[in-house]
């Protein structure tokens, strides 16, 4: 049988099992087009069945851009090679009108296609520390704070709200949440980006936070499938290992996918990660079949679109492949959209090494069906009603969300938790002569704004480690003339500078950010709290609990040794 005969028989297959979907099948021409009004489902089917092989390929593909205005090499792409999708990354959003119009532009030319499918925009928009469109979108407290304060509705609306700013500028797809569980005490890529330890409640905010997401018209993709948290090395930089069992994975690091397939979210991202105890090899889970198409699609029976990782990451390039049969590798294990940041002579070249491979007939069954799941999960989401719109007004982006700073400010002060408490709390009447000693100008300004009469003390959180000690002395020899000391912790460095502070511990105040993990080092530390974001809105709700203003309620989202 030809390989023709082959893919029409797989085709008409899919419409045979799709037509018991409820449906009425309404076309406005031969050709089906993305505006017919068509259940998602059938809809897919229809366009895939009438794609070329060109634009079936370019639905399974994500591409990143130099600048920040609309790029003439992706607009033609888009235009003549059926590009079907676009990552936004911090370089392209400085101004958040040029953003707009540039998103705006690209739309118009997937729009104008023959077929009429637009464009997938994504971005990284987690909250926290991972913000890639900045300007004036929402300063957040981050996933760890929502950990701390374990409200579901909290990780809703902080959904919602940053969904509201991503429609305002055309994005529809947000790479987020992520689901890493905090295991790896030395997982610094993950930190605050992990809601908690506890996988049951991870998957519980995750799958909220989504719905979030979707109230507002975004596509969420939960992230890095199978898990990130139990691993102190970078996949940007490097593969990770991770020696976790099959029995471990499944009830730990997969119970809040499981939570969040059940609960429908959209898309998951797999990661450049390595458990050779379950795959019997090093390889990334982004070309691994029996993780993607084996764990992940049918034993967890996630029918929704898996996305890779960004295949330019080193983590993704370790065993010598050129990026072209990454990519082929990667979508023969299952992924169905594939991530590439750059740069457009990479993106070209894959573009042509996958067409010339479409004339493999698995390989062109496995890239129609990820092109299905793809368009399925498009006209699901794009034409709906209040759908993020394909054209935002570059003159009119009501960013940030009205209401998000007020409510950002009441979530931080929700997650404000309490460690040590021995001279808890400090009203600044009784505070006496204070010293603020930390990097942050949020921290200095909101210190300042409690205790007007504190003296500044600037650290360096990257110090080099051979001047740690000597650093800390010199603070210990200024702290001497202070009757308060509220220092700022934020990593492992500034923990052993602190370390320095010993005899200084009553009058010591010790204010952790990001991750609580390192206060671990300072088991002597007689007062200290625990925000979780680096914005103002988390230095104020901490200078607030300080003062006394109202009760820390917060509770610690990972263990701690030191913990009461």
């Amino acid at each position: 049988m030809s390989g023709y005969c082959s893919i029409r028989i797989f085709r008409i297959l899919i419409l045979l099992t799709s037509a018991a979907l409820p449906a009425a099948v309404v076309y406005a021409s031969d050709t089906p087009h993305f505006t017919d009004e068509v259940e998602p489902q059938l809809l897919a089917v229809s366009l895939v069945d009438a794609m070329s092989d060109r634009e079936a390929l370019g639905q399974v593909l994500m591409y990143g851009y130099p600048g920040t205005s609309a790029d003439e090499v992706l607009l033609s792409w888009i235009g003549d090679e059926d590009l079907g999708s676009v990552k936004i990354f911090g370089w392209n959003a400085v101004n958040l009108p040029v953003l707009a119009e540039a998103i705006g532009n690209y739309q118009d030319a997937a729009l104008n296609s023959r077929l009429g499918i637009p464009l997938f925009i994504a971005t990284d928009q987690e909250g926290g520390w991972v913000r890639h469109i900045k300007g004036d979108t929402s300063l957040t407290p981050g996933n760890m704070a929502l950990g701390a304060d374990k409200m579901p509705y909290d990780a809703w609306m902080t959904g919602l709200l940053l969904g509201r700013e991503l429609s305002a500028v055309g994005v529809n797809m947000n790479f987020a949440p992520t689901v890493d569980l905090f295991v790896n005490p030395k997982a610094d890529v993950i930190g605050p980006r992990a809601f908690m330890a506890n996988p049951q409640w991870t998957g519980i905010l995750g799958l909220s936070f989504f719905k979030g997401m979707a109230e507002a018209g975004i596509i969420s993709s939960a992230k890095h499938f199978p898990g990130h948290g139990d691993t102190k090395v970078d996949s940007h930089g490097t593969l990770p290992v991770i020696h976790a069992d099959m029995e471990t994975l499944w009830n730990r690091d997969l119970v809040p996918y499981k939570t969040m397939i059940a609960g429908g979210v959209p898309a998951i991202m797999v990661g450049h990660l390595a458990f050779p105890s379950i795959t019997g090899d090093v390889i990334p889970a982004t070309l691994s079949h029996q993780m993607i198409t084996g764990i992940l699609k049918e034993k967890m029976r996630f029918n929704g679109v898996v996305i890779t990782d960004d295949l330019f990451m080193r983590g993704a390039r370790t065993d010598g492949d050129t990026l072209p049969d990454i990519c082929y590798r990667a979508l023969n294990a299952g992924a169905d959209l594939l991530l590439v940041s750059r740069s457009h002579s990479n993106q070209r070249v894959i573009h042509q090494f996958l067409l010339a491979k479409m004339e493999e007939e698995e390989f062109n069954l496995r890239v129609r069906d990820a092109a299905r799941r793809v368009v399925t999960l498009k006209a699901s989401y794009l034409k709906r009603p209040d759908a993020v719109p394909f054209h935002p007004n570059p003159e009119n982006i009501a960013v940030p969300t009205p209401g998000a700073e007020e409510f950002f400010l009441e979530q931080a002060s929700r997650s404000i938790t309490l460690i040590d408490d021995e001279r808890f709390p400090i009203p600044p009447a009784d505070a006496g002569r204070v010293l603020l000693a930390g990097y942050h100008e949020d921290f200095f300004r909101e210190g300042l704004q409690r205790y007007p009469d504190a003296r500044r003390w600037r650290l360096s959180y990257t110090s080099p480690k051979s001047t740690l000690k000597e650093k800390g002395r010199e603070l210990l020899r200024a702290a001497q003339d202070y009757d308060t000391v509220i220092v700022l912790l934020p990593n492992e460095n500034t923990a052993e500078l602190l370390d320095e502070l010993k005899p200084i511990a009553d009058k010591l105040v010790v204010l952790s950010v990001l991750s609580p993990i390192h206060l671990e080092a300072l088991d002597w530390v007689k007062t200290s709290l625990a925000a979780y974001g680096t914005g103002p809105e988390s230095f104020r709700a901490a200078f607030a609990a300080l003062a006394g203003d109202f009760p820390p309620r917060g509770i610690l989202p990972i263990p701690l040794k030191v913990s009461p």
